[in-house]
């Protein structure tokens, strides 16, 4: 189980990793599309993550305990079983849309573990 701070500080990591470095900022305002997509995936974060937790869904699948720590395993092998070969496209407002991938999860996992 992991603490929402570790899951927060993760996955602000892997945003910056992974999703940031792919933000094209040689087109008009690029670099500060890419400043406000980065400052509202961490904002995004923070009260998804809150709302989350917070789910009755979540606490009737075990997925977070009494004391709001969150079976990040188990929702990582879950989440990668319902993502296709092709993908999971998702669209991010500025950035427009954006494949996920089982390895993408994978990644995610392994920032947040790493805390």
């Amino acid at each position: 189980m992991e603490t929402l701070a570790q899951i927060e500080r993760g996955t602000v990591k892997f945003i910056d990793a992974e999703l940031a470095p792919k933000i094209p900022t040689n087109i008009p305002n690029g670099q500060i599309k890419k400043i406000a997509a980065l400052a509202g995936a961490a904002y995004a974060v923070r009260t998804g993550l809150q709302r989350a937790v917070s789910s009755p869904t979540f606490a009737a699948m075990g997925a977070v305990d009494g004391e709001g720590n969150v079976d990040i395993a188990g929702l990582a092998e879950a989440l990668s079983a319902q993502i296709p070969e092709s993908g999971f496209k998702v669209t991010v407002p500025i950035l427009g849309e954006l494949t996920f991938y089982r390895e993408d999860i994978e990644r995610l996992q392994s920032y947040i573990m790493e805390g």
